[in-house]
């Protein structure tokens, strides 16, 4: 699946204030969760799949937002930024 297909939800933030840049919020299964991963970036299976709705955990791109149990949670994040808020299409 390409990362176009996983996109489900975007927008628009203004970088200075001035230039526009776009924004997504993508889908990962839960099981492929950051806390599950090693410092030599392995999957470690002992690891617990943080527990979800949807069995997805959603983040922004671009942008370190982390990962989110909702996409309302990652788009707030998006929006509380000091260039938000978003204007989501």
């Amino acid at each position: 699946m390409s990362k176009q297909s996983n996109i489900l939800a975007s927008g628009i933030w203004l970088y200075d204030g001035i230039v526009p840049m776009r924004i997504a919020v993508y889908r990962t299964p839960a099981r492929y969760a950051a806390t599950r991963y090693d410092d030599d970036d392995q999957l470690d299976e002992s690891r617990p799949i943080p527990e979800t709705k949807d069995g997805f955990l959603y983040f922004c791109s671009p942008g370190k937002s982390g990962e989110y149990l909702t996409i309302d949670e990652a788009k707030a994040w998006a929006d509380a930024q000091p260039w938000g808020p978003v204007k989501w299409d």
